[in-house]
């Protein structure tokens, strides 16, 4: 051993010696005990920063990985809540959407002033999204519980008859639990009168409300008549939002 320090340059058989000082050093000890020798002094102080670089990356890598798995659930890949967003949707009304509903969507469960329910909505446009909500032939299913403002307009556009043509226009947006016939939530109507000579009626229907949902409970829209303006998606939608309250 003594001859390999003598091969080594001077500089490098110090620090050795220095190594050996601090490796006998007892644990948590101060590096003023070695202020008699400034150049172990110096190279404690450049080992202490190094460590203290080291462990600084580590912690930081450390920091950054959880971050990262708090927010994203590896094992199923799936968004946490707080990136996904709160349940909501907007739905707007496609112009086929009257054409593949027709008479054939009555349903006897609804009352005679709503029985015909809009099963065609747009989900996937510009003006429209669903998000942590289900969608299917025109309802939209509750996947989280919560108070959850519902609401929809219809755009009546309705052939004018005469001086004594009167129509009743109404919409209703209904509830549907799991395993129960649909419950009426909101209804709006309007009795509109229009002149004789006017080619269509035009008429907008609004509504909304807060309820109490469940998970599996299912929305949905019906109308008394099927004349609505479907060519402005502005004009005719049904959405809803949950509200942290």
């Amino acid at each position: 051993f003594p001859s390999q320090l003598k091969s080594q340059a001077p500089g490098s058989a110090e620090e050795l010696r220095c190594l050996q000082v601090l490796n006998q050093q007892p644990e948590g000890s101060s590096l003023e005990k070695l202020s008699s020798s400034q150049g172990c002094l110096k190279l404690a102080s450049t080992i202490k920063a190094y460590v203290a670089t080291v462990t600084e990356n580590i912690i930081h890598r450390s920091a950054v990985k959880e971050a990262w798995r708090s927010y994203f659930n590896t094992s199923e890949g799936q968004l946490p809540p707080k990136i996904a967003g709160k349940p909501s949707a907007h739905l707007t009304l496609r112009p086929q959407s009257l054409a593949q509903d027709g008479r054939s969507q009555r349903s006897g469960n609804l009352s005679q002033s709503c029985r015909h329910a809009i099963t065609h909505w747009g989900h996937g446009s510009l003006l429209s999204h669903v998000q942590n909500m289900t969608y299917r032939a025109g309802r939209l299913r509750v996947e989280q519980p919560g108070k959850y403002y519902v609401y929809s307009q219809i755009y009546f556009r309705y052939r004018g008859a005469g001086r004594d043509a009167g129509p009743q226009l109404v919409q209703c947006i209904q509830w549907q639990p799991a395993h129960s016939p649909p419950v009426l939530l909101l209804k709006g109507v309007g009795t509109k009168c229009w002149a004789p000579e006017a080619d269509y009626g035009l008429h907008a229907l609004y509504q909304g409300g807060l309820f109490e949902l469940k998970a599996g409970d299912e929305l949905f829209v019906s109308v008394s008549s099927l004349a609505i303006d479907s060519s402005d998606a502005a004009a005719s939608y049904f959405g809803a939002f949950r509200l942290d309250l």
